[in-house]
């Protein structure tokens, strides 16, 4: 599914929005070993491919643990719902809040969004499910430029991608 469109019920916890944006900051300094500078751009997703490419191609060959790779997701979707954040969203009204299951995500009464699925899924699945190409999609859906009414559109059913 390209988008997870809200639960009715989305509350924020402040808990949520602090552990949200202290993993960001230490996938930030993680980033460094890589020699990647993690600034909170859009442009800094780039990197932030390139390093999802080196894990999931890890992945391939070596069969990381779950819980590598689900720390790795949580490390890194942090940071990406954080750029989604600080390059516009938050003016648009979304923040970090926990969806009814108790997932953390970006989101807002009307829209709701999973980084952390994102990039989970960018790290064990591979290039199909780009970051960058979330970003944009997730950015454009929050602004509305991108009309899911559309009939050009055809979003994937969860029976599809599975």
């Amino acid at each position: 599914m390209l988008c997870f469109a809200g639960p009715d019920v989305i509350q924020k916890e402040e808990t949520a929005v602090k552990e949200m944006v202290e993993l960001a900051e230490q996938a930030v300094e993680a980033a460094k070993f890589w020699k990647l500078d993690l600034d909170y751009s859009a442009e800094s997703l780039e990197g932030l491919e390139w390093l999802a490419q080196k894990i999931y191609l890890s992945d391939r060959e070596l069969s990381l643990p779950e819980n590598i790779l689900t720390g790795i997701a949580n490390l890194y979707g942090a940071y990406l719902g954080e750029v989604l954040l600080r390059c516009g969203l938050s003016d648009l009204g979304f923040s970090w809040v926990k969806n009814e299951e108790g997932e953390i995500g970006i989101g807002r009464e009307d829209f709701w969004m999973a980084p952390v699925t994102k990039v989970y899924k960018r790290i064990t699945q591979g290039p199909e499910h780009s970051l960058m190409v979330f970003f944009e999609c997730m950015f454009g859906l929050a602004i509305g430029a991108v009309d899911l009414n559309d009939p050009r559109l055809h979003i994937r059913s969860e029976e599809e991608v599975s």
